[in-house]
Protein backbone atom coordinates (compact mmCIF):
# COMPACT_ATOMS: atom_id res chain seq x y z
CA UNK A 1 0.00 0.00 0.00
CA UNK A 2 1.35 3.43 -0.90
CA UNK A 3 1.52 5.98 1.26
CA UNK A 4 1.56 10.01 0.64
CA UNK A 5 2.92 12.67 2.55
CA UNK A 6 -0.02 15.61 3.03
CA UNK A 7 1.12 18.87 3.45
CA UNK A 8 -0.31 20.67 6.44
CA UNK A 9 -1.55 23.32 4.06
CA UNK A 10 -4.04 21.53 2.48
CA UNK A 11 -5.71 20.42 5.86
CA UNK A 12 -5.64 24.04 7.51
CA UNK A 13 -8.39 26.60 6.05
CA UNK A 14 -7.08 29.24 3.06
CA UNK A 15 -5.18 32.26 5.30
CA UNK A 16 -4.05 35.56 4.69
CA UNK A 17 -1.64 36.84 6.20
CA UNK A 18 -1.90 34.34 9.11
CA UNK A 19 -5.50 34.90 9.68
CA UNK A 20 -8.39 33.78 8.07
CA UNK A 21 -8.17 34.55 4.20
CA UNK A 22 -12.37 36.39 4.44
CA UNK A 23 -11.67 37.64 7.35
CA UNK A 24 -8.31 39.27 6.59
CA UNK A 25 -9.70 40.31 3.42
CA UNK A 26 -12.65 42.34 5.10
CA UNK A 27 -10.44 43.55 7.88
CA UNK A 28 -8.23 45.02 5.16
CA UNK A 29 -11.15 46.87 3.24
CA UNK A 30 -12.57 48.55 6.01
CA UNK A 31 -9.08 50.00 7.25
CA UNK A 32 -8.47 50.75 3.50
CA UNK A 33 -11.43 52.62 3.59
CA UNK A 34 -11.49 54.28 7.05
CA UNK A 35 -7.80 55.45 5.61
CA UNK A 36 -9.14 56.85 2.53
CA UNK A 37 -12.04 58.61 3.89
CA UNK A 38 -10.07 60.63 6.47
CA UNK A 39 -6.88 61.38 4.87
CA UNK A 40 -7.67 64.75 4.52
CA UNK A 41 -8.32 64.76 8.50
CA UNK A 42 -4.48 64.57 9.63
CA UNK A 43 -1.64 61.95 9.69
CA UNK A 44 -3.03 60.76 13.58
CA UNK A 45 -6.75 59.83 12.52
CA UNK A 46 -5.04 58.21 9.55
CA UNK A 47 -2.49 56.38 11.51
CA UNK A 48 -4.72 55.67 14.56
CA UNK A 49 -7.18 53.82 11.95
CA UNK A 50 -4.24 51.68 10.33
CA UNK A 51 -3.20 51.07 13.75
CA UNK A 52 -6.56 49.77 14.69
CA UNK A 53 -6.55 47.63 11.47
CA UNK A 54 -3.19 46.13 12.42
CA UNK A 55 -4.57 44.96 15.50
CA UNK A 56 -7.20 43.52 14.91
CA UNK A 57 -5.52 41.73 12.51
CA UNK A 58 -2.97 40.95 14.68
CA UNK A 59 -6.14 39.76 16.78
CA UNK A 60 -7.25 37.50 13.82
CA UNK A 61 -4.08 35.65 13.28
CA UNK A 62 -3.40 35.26 17.24
CA UNK A 63 -7.52 33.40 17.08
CA UNK A 64 -5.93 31.41 13.95
CA UNK A 65 -2.68 30.04 15.90
CA UNK A 66 -4.85 28.98 18.56
CA UNK A 67 -7.94 27.32 16.86
CA UNK A 68 -7.30 27.42 12.94
CA UNK A 69 -11.32 25.97 12.93
CA UNK A 70 -12.54 28.95 14.78
CA UNK A 71 -15.02 30.68 12.33
CA UNK A 72 -16.38 27.81 11.54
CA UNK A 73 -16.96 26.43 14.78
CA UNK A 74 -18.46 30.23 14.95
CA UNK A 75 -20.51 29.97 12.36
CA UNK A 76 -21.95 26.35 13.56
CA UNK A 77 -22.38 27.67 17.06
CA UNK A 78 -24.56 30.49 15.21
CA UNK A 79 -27.07 28.15 13.69
CA UNK A 80 -28.59 27.10 17.09
CA UNK A 81 -30.43 28.08 19.53
CA UNK A 82 -28.89 28.34 23.05
CA UNK A 83 -29.96 25.73 25.50
CA UNK A 84 -31.10 27.46 28.57
CA UNK A 85 -32.26 25.21 31.20
CA UNK A 86 -32.84 27.18 34.83
CA UNK A 87 -31.88 24.46 37.34
CA UNK A 88 -34.66 21.56 35.63
CA UNK A 89 -33.75 19.58 38.45
CA UNK A 90 -35.49 21.69 40.77
CA UNK A 91 -38.28 21.88 38.87
CA UNK A 92 -38.25 25.58 38.03
CA UNK A 93 -40.15 25.36 34.89
CA UNK A 94 -42.64 28.05 35.11
CA UNK A 95 -42.48 30.86 33.00
CA UNK A 96 -40.83 33.00 35.14
CA UNK A 97 -37.87 31.24 34.82
CA UNK A 98 -38.20 31.34 30.52
CA UNK A 99 -35.65 33.62 28.85
CA UNK A 100 -37.37 36.21 26.93
CA UNK A 101 -38.70 35.85 23.32
CA UNK A 102 -35.67 36.15 20.82
CA UNK A 103 -33.35 34.56 23.54
CA UNK A 104 -33.95 30.82 22.96
CA UNK A 105 -34.49 28.67 19.78
CA UNK A 106 -38.47 29.68 20.04
CA UNK A 107 -38.13 31.65 17.51
CA UNK A 108 -39.41 30.40 13.92
CA UNK A 109 -36.30 29.18 11.09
Amino acid sequence: MRSHHVSRSLSLPRMMGGAVRGYALANGTITALLCYATHDGGWQIFCGFLLLGMGFHALLRWLTNKDPWWNQLLTVYNHYGDLYESMPWHGRLHARFRRPYGFDSDLPC
